[in-house]
């Protein structure tokens, strides 16, 4: 969350900048980098909004809550920056190819550039130290904050040779490098958040982490099956089919089934008994099964739902 609120105000402060020299200094390369940050600011606006309401707890319409909409959120922001982003950038690169024009070169454009340069990375740093494996938002605002330090030094190298050299070309050439950077960055997010709105198997480790813990009960005599699904980057749901071992329950209660027992005298004493044992052993492996998902969720912090059936 820090990362992606540090992010959102670097890229809006470079975003105005940008945008101010390049509209009065006509260089696509830093237009095409206004577009860059303004896709981003847009980009990292719908992650926090997807981040905010994930937070959002069980309901009787969602009973596992929303977690996964920061996903729903994240695909969307993808799609604006390989359509918007990538999509403006490479067409005013092309156009700036087709009607050639010098941009103005000033003291402005190098201290804007400057200030990016020193906003991006500073965003990408926050964005490093706060990474978390499967976390998309974070991975979004990692790429974005890459891209857009690299961004301001390719601007910075091909406004060089466009003065040096006195061919223009070399400005929309930045142009397009910088669209076709972003909708590679575009594609790769939108595979990601794709691939937990389908319900993405948790990481091997994680699954290993709660098998083991699973195993250390006594009365989970073997692991059937173990399904482990992430809901957020924080949160992941477990569905484990087990086999309990009948003769620790029988032994728990083997004093209230001796007294039992021995008030057996007839056929139909034996058939009540039958029928008071069966509820009582579905009570007790009910109340285990509360008992284990509880204490897992206690001993593994991550998981937000826990299903544990006998098989």
């Amino acid at each position: 969350m820090r990362s992606v609120k540090v992010a959102i105000s670097s890229n809006a402060l470079v975003c105005c900048l940008k945008f101010i020299v390049a509209l009065t200094g006509g260089s696509a390369s830093m237009f095409a980098e206004a577009i860059h940050s303004l896709a981003d600011t847009a980009n990292q606006a719908l992650l926090w909004i997807g981040i905010r309401r994930s937070r959002i707890g069980p309901s009787r319409k969602f009973p596992f809550g929303r977690g996964q909409e920061r996903f729903v959120w994240g695909l969307i922001s993808a799609c604006g920056v390989f359509f918007v982003g990538a999509g403006v950038t490479i067409y005013h690169g092309i156009q700036g190819l087709l009607n050639p024009y010098e941009p103005e070169i000033n003291k402005w454009t190098v201290l804007v550039l400057g200030i990016s340069f020193l906003a991006e990375g500073g965003s990408l740093v926050v964005a490093w130290l706060d990474r978390k494996k499967g976390d998309t938002a974070n991975l979004a605002v990692l790429m974005e904050d890459s891209a857009a330090v690299f961004g301001v030094i390719l601007v910075a190298i091909t406004l060089f040779l466009t003065k040096y050299t006195g061919q223009v070309y070399w400005d929309s050439i930045g142009s397009i490098i910088i669209g076709i950077i972003l909708a590679v960055i575009a594609i790769v997010l939108m595979r990601e958040n794709l691939e937990n709105l389908i319900e993405k198997a948790s990481p091997k480790e994680l699954q290993d982490e709660v098998r083991k813990q699973l195993s250390s009960f006594p009365l989970v005599e073997d692991i059937k099956d173990i399904r482990m699904i992430v809901l957020t980057p924080y949160e992941h749901r477990i569905r484990a089919e087990v086999e309990f071992n009948g003769y620790l329950l029988i032994a728990e209660m083997e004093d209230s089934l001796r007294d039992d027992f021995r008030e057996i005298e007839t056929f139909g004493d034996f058939l009540q008994f039958c029928a008071a044992f069966s509820n009582r052993i579905t009570r007790t492996v009910g109340a285990k099964i509360d008992e284990m998902e509880d204490t897992l969720k206690k001993k593994v912090p991550y998981l937000k739902n826990v299903d544990i059936k006998p098989s």
